[in-house]
Parts: C-alpha cells; structure tokens; sequence
C-alpha cells in the first residue's frame, strides 16, 4: 500500500505522556496529525485490549498506523497486538531512547525486541538506529510552532537555560555549567529544579528551602546570583526564551541505566568521553522562539545546521570555550541576532513537529 498525500491514519500515543510540573513539549503531535491528515482515528495504549485495537482498526480503515508511544510497558502492549493483528504498516517515533531502551530487573522491558513489531521505528538516538529489530531512522524532537514563535519582545536575559538536572549524576555533570551561566547573575535566567545548587541537604529539608511559598524569600538573599524560576507550561517556556539572548543547551545524559546498555549493546558508540547524549528538545525550542542557540556539540548537528551560521556550538567538557562564546555573541550585538534569525528561519523551514510528521510520512513513502 502506498501511502497517500493527506493519509488516513489511526494514532496510538497516551493523552497523558509526559505530564510533569508543566504540560509537556511533545504532546502536539497527536493533533497535529489531524491537520496533516485526511482522517485520524486516535487509540489510547492505557486502555486498549485486542479486541478493542482490532476493532478500531478494522473500522477506521487506515493507510498507516502512527505510533507516538513513549511508555515502554506500553510499547510491549501495542507490540503484541501488532503481533496478533498487523493489517497495515505500523511506525512508532520514539523519543526516550537510550535511557528507556532497557528496564531494571524490577521493571523489565526491552524495547529494542519489541520494535520488531513494527514495519518502521524513528529515534531521537541516530546511533541506536543499527540496533533496532526493523527499519530505523534518526528523528529527533522539534517544537510547537503554535507556542514557539519570536513574540518581539524585550530580551532582556543575556543567557537563559530551562531543564530538568534531574539526579545526583547529571546534577554534577550539569553544574558547573549552571555556574558558568549564574556568572551574569540578574541578567540570567535559570529554570532548573535546583536554583540553590547541587542537594547537599536531606530530602526533606531540600524540599523545604526549594518550595514554591519560600522561593521568594530565599531570592533576596545576598547568595543568590541569579533569576530563577520554573516555568509553569509551554507558553511560560517560550516567553522566557523571547526574552533571551542566548538559550543555552546540553544533551549529555546520565543514569542508573547506563550500565545496562552498556552490558546489552557492548557495540553502543559512546562519546570520546564515554558518555550517552540524547537530543533535547530546548534546542529547537531555541530557535523556534528566535533567540541565538548555544548547543553542545553532537555530530547530527552537522546535518541539521550550519553551525556558526545559524546555531553556535561548544565542545562538551570546554568550560573556556563556554565562557568565551557567551562573553563575545552577548557583546555583539548584530552576528548574534545574524545568527538567531538564520536559526529561526530554519527551524521554521525543517524544525517544527508539522515538518517532522511530514519527514515520517516522506520516509515511510520512499521505503515502502
């Protein structure tokens, strides 16, 4: 089956993926596929049975079957189902890689047998694509354009950065960076979930100093270097990011799952310093709210970019290097805004969650 200008398709994604402190960043895809598409029929993977997933797809007849699966418990689910009844093609892009490729031994899971169920698998991860048991193609996350737009606003944030640290690992491979940023105290803006630095307390007194009513109190200290706050959904994220100069990003990961991939994919190619990176979706955020991108450096960028021109990279590890780029583009005024105009104009070109579908649906016709 060929798969048409405007396909008919039946959506299998949780409406509750990635809900955390804020509405998360990729949840547009499922209805952003209705303006692409001539029909959309969606099926939760929470819920669904055999019977029901038969059913549905029976009924709605569709060219290709979309799967924005992120759970991988429910991977597993739609894997089997597809295992029993398979009528047409089947995709599932998939952006928790390499963290969620394995499980623990209490949570056990493997998603790399289970993409076997499906005709095609896109990853945010391009070196996991040889591992996958079907076609597989790099697909990272892009942005909301609906959300993620240069407003015309003040920028009045020389440097900005918004993410999670996440645990102990990535909290210390993180902050010397923070600190990095926090060096133009006011005039940053840091949306972490540690404004005060790197835990050193017991839970329950760092969920103390840390809470929402006390923020306030705490950010008139003479200790406090710099603005911070968190962002309460996706709109909040990109007014922060219009009023920035400079967004600043990172994709080096780390976790208690390291080991594990390690262990089950020895041919893995980690980074020269034998770390995993994943890619974020801050980045295309960056320049889809047309501030000047300041990324670490990954080869995939080469294809996505040119770099220098209309992002700016550093070498993970390069603390100088950072210190440099952000001290001369915050100076000069007209390369940086040179640079995020070329960056914005790209993102809106190749970068929103709209052009990625359309990438899915072109490889998928190429290749079937």
């Amino acid at each position: 089956m060929k798969l048409s200008a405007t396909p008919r398709v039946v959506c299998i994604s949780d409406p509750d993926f990635g809900v955390h402190s804020y509405p998360y960043a990729f949840g547009c895809v499922p209805k952003l596929l209705e303006k692409i598409c001539s029909n959309v029929f969606h099926i939760n993977p929470t819920t669904a049975t055999l019977e029901s997933f038969r059913k549905d797809i029976k009924n709605s007849k569709p060219e290709l079957i979309f799967g924005f699966i992120q759970n991988p418990a429910q991977v597993m689910k739609i894997a089997g189902f597809l295992n029993e009844y398979h009528p047409t093609a089947a995709i599932n892009w998939y952006l928790e890689d390499p963290n969620a490729v394995f499980g623990t031994e209490e949570y056990n899971f493997n998603t790399i047998e289970a993409s076997g169920s499906f005709d095609f698998w896109f990853s945010q991860d391009s070196r996991m694509t040889p591992f996958w048991k079907t076609k597989a193609a790099f697909m990272p996350p892009a942005f909301d354009a609906s959300i993620y737009d240069d407003y015309g606003l003040e920028r009045c944030y020389e440097v900005s950065y918004i993410g999670r640290l996440g645990p102990k690992k990535v909290s210390e491979m993180y902050w010397p960076y923070m600190k990095e940023l926090a060096r133009y105290g006011k005039k940053a803006m840091i949306c972490i979930d540690r404004p005060m630095g790197i835990p050193l307390f017991p839970k329950p007194l760092e969920k103390f100093i840390r809470s929402k009513n006390r923020r306030k109190f705490f950010q008139k200290l003479p200790f406090w270097k710099c603005r911070w706050q968190n962002p309460k959904d996706e709109k909040e994220k990109a007014i922060i990011i219009n009023k920035s100069k400079i967004h600043f990003g990172l994709m080096r990961v780390r976790g208690e799952w390291e080991q594990r991939v390690k262990t089950l994919l020895p041919d893995y190619p980690l980074d020269k310093n034998g770390l995993f990176y994943q890619f974020k979706g801050r980045l295309f955020q960056s320049i889809g709210a047309g501030a000047m991108a300041l990324n670490e450096y990954t080869p995939e960028l080469e294809d996505l970019f040119d770099i220098g021109k209309e992002i700016v990279t550093f070498e993970f590890g390069n603390l100088q290097e950072v210190r440099d780029k952000l001290s001369w583009y915050i100076k000069h005024d007209d390369e940086r805004e040179k640079i995020a105009k070329a960056g914005y104009e790209r993102g809106r070109k190749h970068h929103t969650f709209t052009a990625r579908i359309e990438q899915i649906f072109e490889y998928v016709r190429k290749t079937l």
